[in-house]
């Protein structure tokens, strides 16, 4: 019997036994599914989380007090420190030569109130770069610049939450807000960023001029952290270790004596953050290769069920003339054809399947076209591996064996 002929008939008979071909379809689908969904999974929280560390900027040197922890690229408190002062801010402007930008930092929770709605929420004191080195863009208005500064104006920037939780719908520049009672107008509102890197949002601040922080709310003299760009990702290391000597300079910290601040490297996070991106890889492209193996299993017995079943055919069929090479390729084409439709539709439900998985972790959707290729082979290699044993075993059917077969 020619080849194509034989293709035909395997084709209809795959019509003949609807449930089982639906089964091997299916168990070809969700291998194809489990490695496509991982390694998507796995890429958009990568992606994820490198945009967050981007979003702080990748040239940048964050300094804080020893018992601060840094938030966003700021430092949070949990208890007072003041080890970071003006002295200190003025040395590291003029004896950083990489530096490009700098601003320092203050930072503390207080009420504010428009009309008759009232909220929490951190103010942070900043100056005018700190926007450009985080680039932060503004949804509406202006930013404070240095004659707000030297001025300690009454201005501040509204993070897009508290401007749509105080004012809804109105366009909020130019309107008045009381910040624990001293009274401000908003000249802008941020662009809207998100979630950080922990559990904090940045779209639930505002944020005045540094000296109107100080003076006007804070009455303080020292600073929550100091935030510095770096002129090139080189420079990154050589810039902390300076500014780490200048501090322990003006600080008076012997050798043998503990560091009251810490240098924070956003190249050291970015470093650290692709080697952790690639240990998650491997862990993820293990679970989806144990899911493919799987649903190999899942072929295999599913097809030496059927070759067992279908003893009585093979057997008559050989008894009719039917070379075993003619029953081992029917065998291998209904395989094939089966594993070949379940490894598209695999593909096809991976689609909505990463996205929906997505929508619940709230990762960016990020569909590797490289994963995809590497698993239809994959999947196309290991089924028709797997294949071989029923296959074999059908063709070696005799006529006697079909005759005693109930």
């Amino acid at each position: 019997m020619r080849q194509w002929q034989i293709t035909i008939r395997a084709l209809r008979l795959l019509l003949r036994y609807r449930l089982r071909s639906l089964l091997l379809m299916l168990s070809a689908a969700l291998g194809v599914a489990g490695v496509i969904c991982p390694s998507n999974y796995g890429a958009g929280g990568a992606r994820q989380i490198l945009d967050q560390i981007r979003r702080l900027g990748t040239n940048v040197l964050i300094i804080t007090p020893a018992q601060s922890r840094v938030v966003a690229g700021r430092a949070r408190t949990g208890a007072a420190v003041n080890t970071l002062v003006e002295r200190d801010y003025v040395a590291i402007q003029k004896q950083l030569p990489s530096r490009l930008r700098s601003s320092a930092l203050v930072t503390q929770s207080f009420w504010m109130k428009v009309s008759d709605l009232s909220k929490n929420a951190p103010v942070v004191g900043c100056e005018p770069d700190y926007f450009a080195i985080k680039d932060w863009p503004l949804a509406t208005g202006e930013v404070f610049g240095a004659a707000d500064e030297r001025a300690s104006a009454r201005v501040v920037l509204l993070g897009h939450t508290v401007a749509t939780e105080l004012f809804g719908p109105v366009l909020p520049v130019g309107r008045r807000i009381l910040i624990n009672r001293v009274p401000f107008t908003v000249i802008g509102v941020l662009a809207e960023r998100g979630q950080g890197l922990d559990v904090s949002n940045e779209d639930n601040e505002v944020y005045v001029p540094l000296t109107t922080a100080m003076r006007r709310l804070m009455n303080v003299d020292h600073f929550s952290g100091i935030i510095l760009e770096i002129a090139a990702l080189n420079h990154m290391d050589e810039a902390a270790l300076q500014a780490r000597n200048l501090l322990r300079q003006l600080h008076h910290i012997q050798p043998s004596q503990p560091e009251d601040f810490a240098v924070q490297n956003q190249k050291s996070l970015l470093d650290a953050q692709q080697a952790a991106s690639a240990r998650l890889g491997f862990f993820l492209r293990w679970i989806a290769a144990t899911t493919l193996g799987v649903s190999g299993l899942g072929i295999v017995a599913i097809t030496w069920i059927a070759v067992k079943e279908r003893t009585r055919e093979f057997g008559t069929r050989r008894a009719l003339g039917a070379t075993r090479g003619d029953i081992f390729f029917q065998c291998a084409v209904e395989i094939s054809a089966l594993a070949s439709a379940g490894a598209l539709l695999g593909l096809v439900i991976s689609l909505p399947l990463t996205d929906f998985i997505r929508r619940m972790a709230g990762l960016p959707f990020v569909f590797d076209r490289d994963t995809a290729w590497i698993a239809l082979g994959a999947a196309g290699f290991v089924n028709l591996a797997l294949a071989f044993l029923p296959s074999r075993k059908a063709a070696s059917v005799s006529p006697m064996e079909a005759l005693r077969y109930e």
